[in-house]
């Protein structure tokens, strides 16, 4: 099943390519689980398994994104790109404050 779309990659460290393999496992699991609990709710719901790892993968770096682009020293390139890729809009861009900013309690 995740023949297709995988995230293994060319290593020669056995420990990164049991990562790999854990994170393709834990993916399709996922994916089977999300799957039947759709299915029992909205069966005419289903989501390919593409779309489903580019979800996962979006909502795993987007707390960590979002929060890096708060940081002053990152450079201008990396923030457009932040924009660009839909993590911050624009409107948020113009009203996000530094940490110093903030008031202390």
């Amino acid at each position: 099943m995740f023949a297709r779309y995988t995230v293994e990659r060319a290593t020669s460290r056995w420990t990164v390519a049991m990562f790999y393999g854990m994170i393709n496992i834990a993916a399709v699991n996922a994916l089977v689980i999300h799957g039947n609990n759709m299915c029992k709710d909205q069966p005419e719901k289903k989501i390919k398994r593409k779309y489903f790892l580019l979800r996962i993968a979006h909502d795993l770096v987007t707390q960590f994104v979002t929060q890096q682009y708060t940081l002053s020293t990152l450079p201008g390139n990396i923030k457009t790109v932040i924009v660009m890729c839909g993590f911050v809009s624009d409107s948020e861009e113009n009203t996000m404050q530094d940490p110093k900013d903030y008031e202390v309690i």
